[in-house]
């Protein structure tokens, strides 16, 4: 018997340790801080996808969270992520909830950032009615002290008024702007803003002189956009000599911007990269501990039944069959989270893969811009469809190599027009490339369909040609 009780209280010690490594998840308000301040810092260490899933899990918490600036910070930051990733849809859900929150709270200054994100967010979509509304509410919101934040948001109604074509109001609200806020004019979009007044209003000479001056202020994609207008001036002007000058400066700065935006990528490349061995060593570490506590815990089972053996009679042997089985079961408990981390892992280096393969084209658009001709015609050279490709291969290795393989009737025109499917390249482009009616390259993708294969007539051409940027 004092076996049996020794036992006992060593599986009531061991029992009481498991338990208490289980955290409690009942404060709803706690669990949405503690995952908010999670994704803020995945945010912090540029790893925006991982800030995603955690802030949506936050979101699920934050139903039961009754702390409403803590809601409010949330689905900023999941708007904003949303923002990134171009899903208006869902951006515009978040940025409602803002607002409902802000309104609850009473709070003006949050009402006012709220409608802000909203009108930006209808700028994109083209709903230039909409924008206007929420902007000017935005700006009847705003504290009268935040100079900098009311002459942003007239500069914001300067652009929807520009995009709607009505001079007299962008007009307005751009010199408005400039008076709340005489530092506003250091900012690029205001020189932006000015420039395409200036253009809208016919005064070229003084645009001219603007433009000159805002080239060596302003940042490189701001010079790209002034030059761009400029040299479309200085073509409906017939002044060709200038508008080749301007072109030449326009190349340069693109190629400029090409290098830029491809060494930001693959720094990104190598920090996310990083983040996964560090997460992948992490979760090694994690199962290496488990296995060595379940190693104790067997040891410890073991011990326990050899003591039991030998005080407790054949109904103490099937309680320690009972133990075994349970131990068992723990084990393959274990072996299934070791599994499920291993998917995870595999799920994320896919999903990793694709946003590479999204940000093709944006890598690739400068290529196919710089060689458009006065008719907006793309012609590309030799050299371009090699660069194509190859940039191609490099972010999807073996891409055109299992494509030819696979399908040894392409030709070189094919392989090169699968290319630029699997950019998503979008038609308007595409028809620039090959000279033809945006409607026909729908055509031109059936005849690429058929060429493939007939089995994939079900399915995209997109769609089918992803299996071979996997």
């Amino acid at each position: 018997m004092k076996y049996l009780v020794i036992c006992i209280a060593l599986l009531f010690i061991s029992c009481q340790g498991r338990n208490t490594d289980s955290p409690s998840e009942n404060d709803s308000t706690a669990m949405t801080q503690l995952l908010l301040e999670r994704g803020q810092t995945l945010l912090h260490h540029q790893n925006p996808d991982s800030a995603l899933m955690v802030l949506l899990n936050a979101a699920d918490y934050s139903k039961g969270c009754k702390d409403r600036h803590t809601r409010f910070d949330l689905f900023t930051c999941i708007s904003q992520l949303y923002e990134e990733k171009n899903l208006s849809q869902l951006q515009q859900q978040y940025q409602q909830w803002m607002l409902e929150e802000a309104h609850a709270l009473g709070d003006t200054r949050m009402e006012s950032e709220a409608h802000g994100r909203m009108a930006a967010t209808h700028i994109v979509l083209g709903e230039l009615d909409a924008a206007a509304t929420e902007a000017r509410t935005a700006y009847r919101l705003a504290r009268t002290d935040t100079l900098d934040y009311r002459s942003q948001t007239l500069l914001m109604l300067c652009q929807i008024y520009l995009q709607a074509e009505n001079t007299d109001s962008a007009s307005f609200f751009l010199h408005e702007a400039e008076r709340i806020d005489p530092n506003v004019q250091q900012t690029d979009l205001y020189r932006l803003s000015l420039a395409y007044v200036l253009a809208a209003e016919g005064k070229v000479s003084t645009l001219e002189s603007r433009i000159h001056d805002d080239m060596e202020k302003s940042g490189i994609h701001t010079r790209a956009e002034l030059v761009r207008l400029q040299m479309q001036l200085h073509e409906d002007a017939a002044r060709w000599r200038d508008a080749y000058d301007d072109s030449q400066v326009l190349l340069q700065l693109t190629d400029s911007i090409s290098a830029q935006e491809t060494s930001e990528s693959m720094a990104r490349i190598h920090a996310l990269q990083h983040e996964q061995q560090m997460e992948l060593q992490a979760e090694r570490q994690q199962t290496a501990l488990a296995t060595e506590r379940a190693r104790h815990y067997l040891i410890v089972i073991f011990v326990l039944l050899l003591l039991l053996a030998a005080s407790i009679t054949a109904l103490l042997y099937r309680r320690r069959a009972k133990l075994a089985h349970a131990k068992e079961l723990e084990a393959m408990m274990l072996a299934e989270q070791v599994q499920e981390g291993a998917e995870l892992v595999k799920a994320e280096n896919i999903q990793l893969q694709k946003r590479y393969y999204e940000h093709l084209y944006a890598i690739i658009l400068p290529i196919l811009n710089a060689r458009r001709n006065k008719s907006g015609h793309i012609d590309l050279e030799e050299a371009s469809w090699a660069l194509i490709e190859r940039n191609t291969d490099m972010v999807l290795p073996g891409f055109t190599t299992k494509l030819r393989r696979q399908h040894d009737s392409l030709t070189e025109e094919d392989i090169r027009f699968c290319c630029l499917i699997v950019m998503r390249v979008p038609n308007a482009i595409l028809a620039d490339v090959y000279g033809i009616a945006p409607s026909s390259v729908a055509m031109r993708k059936q005849r690429m369909k058929r060429k493939l294969n007939d089995i994939i007539q079900n399915q995209t051409l997109e769609n089918y040609l992803n299996q071979y940027a996997l």
